[in-house]
């Protein structure tokens, strides 16, 4: 029994054009990408209890991204993209993976998955000592879909409910 080591999530994002379906691995020049589901809850207090009851009632999740900008990455080419044109509403958001590669699915080459539509929030072009770099957050849209992903054809299956 061990730490679960950060190496064994894949992290893709959507970079295709018009609603197509091409996901690119956000692996060389991410920092980090750092999930927070920020759970929202509510609380009453019933007249013969002291303490609240509270429960859990939906969740405001995003992930912060901090990445050096190698354009040659076509994730980040495609996040800095946005950020630098300004992009807003539908033109700033996409489909986001987090795919667990321990976790194998049915065929030899997927993984279980989460999938969320996503806006991208791009928050900073920094300047670490000559080395430009940018820094954001995906802001979820809605719920989010179980499934796997194949990680040779890169595509993302919905279980089926």
């Amino acid at each position: 029994m061990g730490v679960k080591q950060r190496k064994s999530y894949a992290n893709y994002l959507n970079i295709g054009k018009a609603g197509a379906e091409e996901y690119e691995l956000m692996g060389a020049g991410f920092i980090e990408l750092i999930e927070t589901p920020a759970a929202q809850t509510a609380s009453k207090k019933y007249i013969n209890d002291k303490a609240a009851s509270k429960t859990i009632i939906g969740y405001d999740w995003s992930t912060t991204f901090n990445t050096d900008m190698i354009r040659s990455e076509k994730a980040i080419d495609f996040i800095c993209g946005i950020g630098e044109m300004q992009l807003i509403g539908a033109d700033a958001e996409t489909y986001y993976i987090i795919v667990d590669l321990e976790k194998k699915g049915t065929i030899e080459s997927s993984f279980k998955a989460r999938k969320f539509k996503v806006a991208i929030e791009v928050a900073s072009f920094d300047n670490n000592d000559g080395e430009m770099a940018a820094t954001g957050n995906l802001l979820g849209i809605g719920d989010l879909v179980v499934g796997t992903f194949d990680t040779k054809l890169n595509k993302f299956i919905a279980d089926v409910a």
